[in-house]
């Protein structure tokens, strides 16, 4: 026997009306609730182990946060006209699996054959060169290296994974003020036409609350791994790098 939906007076369909409703309330973003929803936790934590009176208003404000990422609602959004529901994802960004943070993933081809591109990315001591707000790196060991950045920011790093000519994976360890983890492919383009460089860094949300935010809202975005690729491209094809005035930094490779 088939099921009856429950109707209203009019005719239409009850559980059509709430799933309208609900829709229509929601008006916050799918970035903007996960940045909610991480940041709230987070600062939620930190309040409840202050174990003050400041600390219950970070755990409230906290509260707030997580409610405002879980419903997609924001009723300061709703007494200023602004909704933003609409907005997803790029497609060049994605959740890590368990909402453990945000992957973002670009291509750029260059066009040097792959075991070159490698071989300069390897030495990560050049990085200082196409990567903005890094400062010096310093060999450690094998495989690791030690990061200082703008700010007198510093963390050490671990190359996971390496396949001369094809990948280099690494973590960090500690509070970067880039990205968490990375990966960068080196694929031969077809008939010969350079290389695809493909980079993959992951943003982890194990930051306290003020870093994770800044790093959410402008370091993970797809702006910084583009500017990574274009220096590298530049300085790669060109042996410099094109500043945002078009004037060439004068840093070329050694």
């Amino acid at each position: 026997m088939a099921s009856v939906q429950p109707k209203t007076t009019l005719g239409v369909n009850a559980p059509d009306i709430i799933n309208q409703l609900e829709t229509s309330a929601t008006n916050v973003g799918q970035v903007e609730r996960w940045i909610s929803a991480i940041g709230g936790g987070v600062i939620s934590t930190y309040g409840i182990t202050r174990k003050d009176w400041l600390g219950v208003g970070l755990a409230m404000l906290g509260a707030g946060l997580i409610y405002r990422g879980a419903s997609g609602r924001s009723p300061l959004y709703k007494a200023l006209n602004i909704n933003t529901g609409g907005q997803q994802l790029s497609a060049n960004v994605s959740i890590i699996p368990g909402d453990k943070g945000i992957r973002v993933k670009r291509s750029q081809t260059v066009q040097q054959n792959a075991q070159d591109l490698y071989t300069f990315w390897r030495d990560l001591e050049m990085a200082p060169l196409y990567m903005p707000g890094i400062k010096v790196v310093n060999k450690t060991g094998e495989r690791t290296y030690h990061w200082t950045a703008s700010g007198d920011n510093q963390w050490n790093a671990e190359i996971l994974e390496d396949k001369p000519g094809e990948l280099i994976a690494w973590h960090v360890h500690g509070q970067p003020t880039t990205a968490n983890a990375g990966k960068v492919y080196f694929q031969p383009a077809s008939e010969g036409r350079g290389t695809i460089v493909t980079l993959e860094l992951d943003f982890f949300q194990t930051n306290p609350a003020g870093k994770l935010l800044s790093h959410v809202a402008s370091s993970a975005s797809e702006y910084e791994v583009a500017e990574i690729l274009r220096r590298f491209r530049q300085l790669m094809e060109a042996n410099e790098i094109a500043t945002t005035k078009g004037q060439p930094t004068g840093k070329g490779r050694k």
